[in-house]
């Protein structure tokens, strides 16, 4: 379980994302205008329909999650037409670098993907708006998401088309993803941080 959002570089083998078979839009609305008549009540007594500020980071930062994983497949799917940039739409810091190593790496390899990853669940597990960019270590907002995905559909083949995905691999997995805003509340939340908690199924 981590805590707090901070870039780092992973080192994940392939190997290790092979057995695991693995392969974002987001939400914008701005605050609702308040008159100077009407500012100390609303201020005072939040609209029933208002979402809190914690709520409001979860609608916006959980379609990332979606995201992320859809852009690790197409990666993959077609891993000579993607280019390296198109990562830094969905995900940050060690989320990132973690995007382009799988990708690097298989490519290398001449592997690529059949299929996708599909999202069984995607549940909040905690969400923290302090925002403290100058301190050391620097304290940014982020919400944390466990999510259980299927890979029973996808495989990872080589140049010849033969399947180089353990046959032990388990069809469904847990990740834990932190999706952070590194300028809030204006800027873009963006995958800050994924782990594969070892052995862990859904």
């Amino acid at each position: 379980m981590f805590r707090k959002p901070c870039p780092a570089a992973l080192g994940t083998a392939v190997a290790l994302m092979l057995t695991l078979g693995l392969s974002a839009c987001q939400a914008d609305e701005s605050a609702p205008a308040v008159s100077d008549s009407t500012a100390a009540s609303s201020s005072a007594s939040p609209s029933p329909s208002e979402l809190s500020p914690e709520d409001e980071a979860i609608k916006q930062a959980k379609p990332l999650v979606q995201s992320f994983f859809q852009m690790k497949d197409e990666s993959m799917q077609a891993p000579a037409n993607f280019k390296y940039q198109w990562f830094g739409k969905v995900a940050i810091g060690s989320a990132e670098n973690y995007l382009k190593k799988w990708h690097g790496e298989s490519g290398e390899q001449g592997l690529h993907q059949v299929g996708a990853t599909e999202l069984v669940s995607v549940e909040v597990n905690e969400v923290d708006l302090t925002f403290k960019p100058k301190v050391t270590p620097p304290e940014i907002p982020f919400v944390e998401f466990t999510v259980c995905y299927d890979v029973a559909d996808l495989d990872v083949v080589d140049k010849d088309g033969k399947s180089v995905v353990s046959a032990d691999r388990k069809d469904r997995g847990v990740a834990q993803l932190g999706v952070a805003n590194y300028e809030y509340p204006d800027g873009p939340w963006l995958v800050d941080i994924i782990e594969f908690p070892e052995g862990e199924t859904c």
